[in-house]
């Protein structure tokens, strides 16, 4: 079980599109992406990112063993949204998501509810 978790949602137009671009940026980095029907799985070693499409944008999840690795794997996301021009200068809103779904925070973001800067 991971130690640090975290959820992020942005919406976009075309998150599939999205997903597959973020995908080619990082892929360098991982260790392997893969697939399961909407999501894409990246696997870092000692960490992992999930990335759901969906109608009206993208979830993300991101979980790792120690604070590094976590925050590493966030920069890279980000990083990566901000060079498409679909995503570029969305603010993204990260909030703890320990043994909750992937997309339940979606509501919350979109609600503007959403914390900043959290685990």
């Amino acid at each position: 079980m991971y130690k640090h978790v975290a959820e992020a949602f942005v919406s976009v137009a075309q998150a599939r599109y999205v997903a597959e671009k973020v995908c080619l940026h990082i892929n360098d980095f991982c260790q392997s992406i893969g697939a399961s029907e909407s999501d894409k799985l990246l696997d870092f070693g000692d960490g992992r990112a999930t990335l759901r499409a969906t109608d009206d944008g993208l979830s993300f999840r991101v979980a790792a063993q120690d604070l590094v690795t976590f925050y590493g794997i966030r920069t890279l996301l980000q990083g990566s949204l901000s060079v498409i021009p679909l995503v570029s200068g969305k603010a993204i809103e990260w909030l703890p998501a320990g043994g909750v779904p992937l997309g339940l925070v979606r509501g919350h973001v979109k609600n503007g509810q959403a914390r900043t800067g959290g685990q």
